[in-house]
C-alpha cells in the first residue's frame, strides 16, 4: 500500500489517476489490472478509485476529504509556526519545526521567518508584489516578519539568511519605515527588529537604509538582551535624542539598568521630559525611587537636571517614598540635592520596619497611641510586599508583631505578601507568613493565581530583589502547608515556565508534564 505524503496535493492525485487511465487504455497490463480490480470499465472514475484504494481509502471522495483536511491542518500549523517564530520565547517554533520539517517548505511566509533567502528570492522573482503585500490576517509585510523573527536566536546558523532576506525585501521595494496595517499600525520593521529577541544585524541594515528611530523604538531597545547593541545604534542614528526620547528612559529605570540610563542621558535624553511606560508624564526621580533603582541611577538623573523633589501622581515626594521604603541611601542622596526632609512619622515607622529596626519602630508606636490605625491597607501591603520581595524575614516579623494582617492585598497586581515571597523565592518569609495565618490559596487580583503558581513563575524569571532566593525550598514550604496542585500542568509551550529544578520538584509532587 502506498503512503500518502505529509502534504498531499489533490491536483497531483488527479494527475496520477489520469496517467493511470491513459496507461491502461494504451494497453499497459499492470495499469489495466489496477483499474479493473475496482471496476469493469476503464473510466476516470475507476482510475480515481484505484488510486484511492492504493492509499488505503475506500473511495475517491474519502481520499479527497483527507487531503483537504490535511491541507487545512497544515495551513493552520504554518500560521501558528510563523506566530511562534516571532512572538514566542519558549522555543516552541523550534520544537514545531523538529516535529514537522515540511513546514520549512510550506510557503513564502515560513521561508521568510526562517531566513531562506533562496526561496524568498525565487518568490519575489515570480511575484514581486509579495515583497510589499501586507498579510491580511496580521497586517504585517514580509519585512516586518523577517525583522521580528527569533530564528537568529533559535538557530544562529540562520542569522545570515534572515539578514539576506531583509535585504532582498528592501531591494524589492519594502519600506524601512513602512507601518503595518490595521491594529498594529505603529509597528515598523525597525520596531520589530529591536523588540523581543533584538536583531542587531538587521537593525543596522534598516538604519543604513533610512529607518528613522522613534521614542517607542528606543524604549523597546532598552529591554533587549543584546548588551545594549541595538540601543547604541538607535541613539547614534536618532538625531535629536533630547527631542525624541521621553518614554525611552522608563525601560532602563524599570529594569534597574545603570548602563542603559547612562547611555540615554549621555545621548541627550532629558529627564525633565520623562514619560512613564503608561505614556503618562511622571517625575523621573519619583519613578526611579518607586522602581527601587540603584542609588547610582538616581545620582545620574540628578546630575542631568532631574528635579529631586517633584511629587508623584499620588502627591508624595520622592524623599518621603524612599523613606517609607527603607531606602535611607536614596533619601540621603535626595536631601544632598536639595530635597526637603518631608518624611512623616508614618514614613519613619515603615522605614524602621523595613530596616528591621524593631526598637525604632516600637519608639514610633509608643509615641503615638493611635499611630498604627492611621496606616492604610495599601501602605501596609506595600511594606509587607517589599519585605517579602527582598527576603527580609525579620522585617516581616516586626510588621506581623505590630498587627499587620498577613493576607492584606496590594501592589500593582493585588497580591498578598505570600505571593511576593513565593515569586522571589523567599522561603523564610513564606514560612513565617503561613505560621501567622496567611492563606496559601489566596488569589491575586490580576491573574487570579495562587502563591504556588507565583513561585513556579518566579523560579523561571528569577527576579533580582532577593539576595538569597531558594525557589525549591519555597515550593516545599507552600506544598507542605497544603497548597493545592489542582489544575497545575507543565508544558514546553508555557510562556512562563519554571526553572528546571522547580519543574523536577513539581513532577515529584505529581504535577503532570505534557511533554513526558
Amino acid at each position: 500500500m502506498a503512503v500518502l505524503p505529509a502534504q498531499p496535493h489533490l491536483d497531483h492525485l488527479r494527475r496520477q489517476a489520469r496517467d493511470l487511465l491513459r496507461a491502461a487504455r494504451a494497453g499497459d497490463a499492470a495499469a489495466t489490472a489496477r483499474v479493473l480490480a475496482v471496476s469493469d470499465r476503464l473510466t476516470l472514475g475507476a482510475a480515481q478509485l484505484a488510486v484511492a484504494r492504493d492509499y488505503g481509502f475506500t473511495s475517491w471522495a474519502k481520499l479527497k476529504v483527507e487531503v483537504q483536511a490535511r491541507a487545512h491542518d497544515m495551513a493552520r500549523l504554518a500560521e501558528q509556526f510563523c506566530q511562534a517564530s516571532i512572538g514566542d520565547w519558549t522555543g516552541r517554533a523550534a520544537r514545531m519545526l523538529a516535529a514537522r520539517p515540511e513546514l520549512a517548505d510550506y510557503n513564502f511566509a515560513t521561508a521568510v521567518v526562517l531566513g531562506d533567502a533562496r526561496k524568498v528570492r525565487n518568490a519575489i522573482g515570480a511575484d514581486p508584489a509579495v515583497a510589499t503585500r501586507p498579510d491580511p490576517r496580521t497586517g504585517w509585510t514580509a519585512l516586518h516578519a523577517a525583522c521580528g523573527s527569533r530564528w537568529h536566536r533559535l538557530d544562529p546558523a540562520r542569522s545570515e539568511g534572515l539578514l539576506a532576506v531583509a535585504a532582498l525585501l528592501l531591494d524589492a521595494g519594502a519600506a524601512p519605515n513602512g507601518r503595518a496595517a490595521g491594529h498594529v499600525a505603529q509597528w515598523t520593521p525597525l520596531r520589530c527588529a529591536v523588540a523581543g529577541a533584538a536583531n542587531p544585524a538587521i537593525t543596522r541594515l534598516l538604519l543604513d537604509r533610512g529607518a528613522v528611530p522613534a521614542d517607542h523604538d528606543i524604549y523597546l531597545a532598552g529591554f533587549a538582551d543584546d548588551d545594549h547593541q541595538c540601543l547604541r545604534m538607535l541613539l547614534d542614528d536618532a538625531g535629536d535624542v533630547r527631542a525624541i526620547a521621553r518614554m525611552a528612559l522608563s525601560a532602563p529605570i524599570s529594569g534597574n539598568d545603570i548602563e542603559g540610563v547612562r547611555l540615554l542621558l549621555d545621548a541627550g535624553a532629558d529627564p525633565g521630559r520623562y514619560l512613564a511606560d503608561s505614556d503618562q508624564p511622571c517625575p523621573v526621580i519619583y519613578a526611579a525611587v518607586r522602581s527601587n533603582c540603584a542609588a547610582e541611577i538616581v545620582d545620574l538623573l540628578l546630575a542631568h537636571g532631574a528635579e529631586p523633589a517633584a511629587p508623584g501622581p499620588d502627591g508624595r515626594s520622592p524623599h518621603a517614598l524612599a523613606a517609607s521604603m527603607g531606602r535611607t541611601d536614596l533619601a540621603a542622596l535626595l536631601r544632598q540635592h536639595g530635597a526637603p526632609d518631608d518624611a512623616t512619622d508614618l514614613d519613619v515607622f515603615l522605614s524602621a520596619c523595613l530596616r528591621a529596626d524593631r526598637a525604632g519602630a516600637e519608639r514610633q508606636v509608643a509615641s503615638r497611641p493611635r499611630f498604627l490605625s492611621q496606616l492604610t491597607s495599601e501602605q501596609r501591603a506595600a511594606a509587607m510586599i517589599r519585605a517579602a520581595e527582598t527576603g527580609n524575614t525579620e522585617a516581616m516579623r516586626i510588621m506581623l508583631d505590630m498587627g499587620f494582617p498577613a493576607d492584606v492585598h496590594g501592589g500593582d497586581h493585588g497580591s498578598t505578601a505570600l505571593h511576593a515571597a513565593a515569586y522571589s523565592g523567599s522561603a523564610g518569609v513564606a514560612r513565617l507568613l503561613i505560621e501567622r495565618g496567611a492563606d496559601v490559596e489566596a488569589r491575586d487580583h490580576r491573574w487570579e493565581s495562587t502563591p504556588l503558581v507565583w513561585a513556579a513563575v518566579g523560579s523561571g524569571e528569577k527576579p533580582a530583589d532577593n539576595p538569597g532566593p531558594d525557589w525549591p525550598a519555597t515550593i516545599g514550604v507552600l506544598i507542605e502547608a497544603g497548597a493545592s496542585l489542582d489544575g497545575m500542568t507543565m508544558s514546553p509551550d508555557d510562556p512562563k515556565p519554571p526553572s528546571p529544578a522547580v519543574a523536577e520538584l513539581l513532577r515529584h509532587y505529581g504535577v503532570p508534564d505534557e511533554q513526558r
